[in-house]
């Protein structure tokens, strides 16, 4: 695997918005439909808070999600 493929797979298994692991089932190479976001409802307003360069790429996890929408976004 390059270095560029090594980070493009860490990348998908880290929130864009806190650095920490998003728990998601596609970049542990499990189907997409075991994923805990499967079940979530997620504000357009969080994912404007997407880098440009992790949209598409990776996952927000399930505490950002959680407190964004426990503190009203």
């Amino acid at each position: 695997m390059t270095d560029h493929a090594k980070q493009a797979a860490q990348s998908a298994g880290t929130c864009p918005l806190c650095g920490k692991a998003n728990g998601c089932a596609g970049a542990a190479g499990r189907s997409h439909e075991e994923c805990w976001c499967m079940n979530e409802i997620f504000p357009q307003e969080i994912l404007k808070r997407i880098p440009k360069e992790y949209l598409g790429k990776a996952c927000i996890c399930k505490e950002c999600l959680e407190a964004f929408k426990r503190d009203g976004g």
